[in-house]
């Protein structure tokens, strides 16, 4: 199979992995793109927002026979499910969730709504306006205030008290207020088919992170997570009119001393530490081949080892 990654910058763990049994091409908007030196092509493109970008990838798509297109960067997420049928005609599929779904999930309001109305379990929210307008904090210190449309933990920080916080407030927008919660921190890769159906669930805990990349994880076979995640999938399922969740997303939660699971965000997504998901036994690479081709993949949800991965930094040199 042959399949293009958007915005590969310095995905090379995700790169090799897919490249075992696919032939890979990369895009990105810089030339200097570390994992330019890793697929078997390589195209530079216009950024997502400039004029082009989608004619350039259908281009590249038409020269190189691609299969299948995943998207790395959220940003170009809408763009691209606006052109799926551009991709389909020249028979690339689009490994993207419906837009319902990624409307859901690039919002940390909406994704905070979608939890509550449907009972599952996550830290208490507010809008920033909503706290401006009635004057206090209704909740206990610390909290944490992200920007809604954030990305890894761009933006995020945690407040100890109400002149930090007025501080915050006054010079940013679109920001969300959240309880914050002390408890063990996960991210749970899911992949599912082009019909929604679930293939696979492992939970990493998050031992270590910088810059919001995780730097220290492991796989835990985490039973009460992985059934909560199930239910979680179920109900963007089951939000009507053909949604479905589609490809790779990244879920996380914060579990508390008392055992208690409480989701704070989905990325419809590869996570960065989705590497270690492939050494624990789930082969992406095979399972997207044969999802292009058809076939009937049985889940192997809970199937994985429990896995150590420990990150580097490593480095290309040009001459």
């Amino acid at each position: 199979m042959r399949i293009l990654l958007t915005a590969i910058g310095k995905r090379v763990q995700l790169i090799k992995h897919l490249k075992k049994c696919n032939y890979l091409v990369g895009v990105d908007s810089g030339e200097l793109a570390p994992g330019s030196f890793f697929v078997d092509a390589f195209f530079c493109v216009p950024p997502y927002h400039e004029e082009g970008y989608i004619e350039t990838l259908v281009g590249i798509c038409i020269k190189e026979n691609i299969d299948m297109l995943i998207p790395l960067y959220e940003k170009e997420f809408m763009i691209l499910d606006e052109n799926r049928e551009s991709f389909r005609e020249h028979g690339t599929l689009l490994l993207l969730s419906h837009r319902a779904i990624l409307e859901l999930c690039n919002d940390k309001w909406n994704t905070y709504t979608f939890f509550k109305d449907n009972g599952i379990n996550t830290p208490i929210s507010y809008l920033k306006e909503q706290l401006v307008e009635a004057d206090r904090i209704p909740m206990d210190y610390p909290i944490i205030i992200k920007p809604r449309d954030g990305m890894g933990s761009r933006g995020l920080c945690k407040i100890y008290d109400d002149e930090q916080l007025k501080y915050y407030l006054k010079g940013a927008e679109n920001l969300i207020v959240q309880e914050f919660i002390s408890g063990t921190e996960y991210t749970i890769d899911v992949l599912c088919d082009i019909e929604g159906n679930i293939i696979s669930i492992v939970p990493r805990q998050r031992i270590e992170v910088r810059a919001g990349e995780v730097t220290k994880s492991r796989t835990e076979r985490n039973e009460a997570i992985i059934r909560e995640t199930e239910k979680l999938v179920a109900k963007m399922n089951s939000m009507g009119n053909g949604i479905k969740t589609i490809g790779p997303m990244n879920i996380q939660c914060i579990v508390e001393p008392d055992g208690d699971i409480n989701f704070i965000e989905i990325n419809p997504r590869f996570g960065g530490g989705v590497p270690l998901s492939f050494e624990a036994g789930v082969d992406y690479g095979d399972i997207l081949n044969r999802m292009v081709l058809g076939d009937t993949i049985a889940p192997m949800i809970g199937e994985f080892e429990e896995v150590i991965m420990l990150r580097f930094d490593d480095a290309v040199f040009i001459r």
